[in-house]
């Protein structure tokens, strides 16, 4: 009974903390072409990942002289 409870037991923890870290995989085109791959949590909206995006492009096309 103890064994049968300890299984139980880790299983829901582990259950329970990888609803914590969901996560969402989003992809972006960049308007001068190419795209970006990024990750974010699970509650994540759509224009906030439109956000993230088009910050992921506008710092990849910047270049430092």
């Amino acid at each position: 009974m103890k064994k049968a409870f300890l299984i139980s037991a880790i299983t829901m923890m582990t259950l329970s903390s990888l609803s914590i870290y969901a996560a969402k995989n989003w992809k972006h085109n960049c308007p001068g072409g190419g795209t970006v791959y990024f990750t974010t949590s699970d509650d994540t909206t759509r224009k906030q990942a439109a956000t993230i995006g088009k910050a992921w492009c506008d710092n990849r096309n910047t270049s430092v002289d």
